[in-house]
């Protein structure tokens, strides 16, 4: 076997530990692990940060309040050209699946911030596109914006309250 196939088969089964690592360390509960999935294409990513957050924009929010712990509560986000529509800017604490919904011209993502640092970060979705992220919120003030080219300076960000 060549070094060059030993060093691909090392890089290989790296490759897959860290995303065991990466799996293992999202489903714990009260972390700030935020995971994004795109439901129109195959591609899904997975960051960490050392302050949860989350994001959203505009259709439904529900709360799970008298659901099992640990179950996400589901907020949706739709974004247009330069505006991210939320049903409420004042959530309470917890964990979220936020579904993203493109109904903009141009492509667009949604990036949660909290004291000037990025806690979660959606795929880029283009024009009719969906997108889903999964965050954990604690208490305290978040931003929440599209991060791609100068959308944000346009206007395509909402403040949030969580509580």
């Amino acid at each position: 076997m060549s070094l060059v196939h030993v060093r691909r088969a090392a890089a290989a089964a790296g490759l897959a530990l860290a995303l065991g690592l990466l799996s293992a360390c999202g489903g714990s509960s009260g972390g700030s692990a935020a995971s994004t999935s795109s439901s129109s294409t195959s591609s899904s990513s997975t960051s960490s940060s050392s302050s949860p957050s989350t994001s959203s924009s505009s259709a439904t929010a529900s709360s799970s309040s008298g659901s099992a712990a640990g179950q996400a509560q589901t907020l949706s986000a739709t974004e247009a050209d330069f505006t991210i529509q939320l049903d409420s800017t004042d959530l309470p604490a917890g964990d979220y699946t936020i579904t993203v919904t493109n109904n903009g011209d141009a492509t667009h993502n949604l990036v949660v911030e909290q004291n000037g640092a990025d806690v979660a970060k959606s795929d880029s979705i283009g024009p009719g596109k969906k997108t889903t992220v999964t965050v954990a919120l604690q208490p305290g003030k978040y931003v929440f914006y599209c991060s791609i080219g100068n959308h944000r300076a346009m206007g395509m960000e909402t403040d949030v309250t969580v509580s």
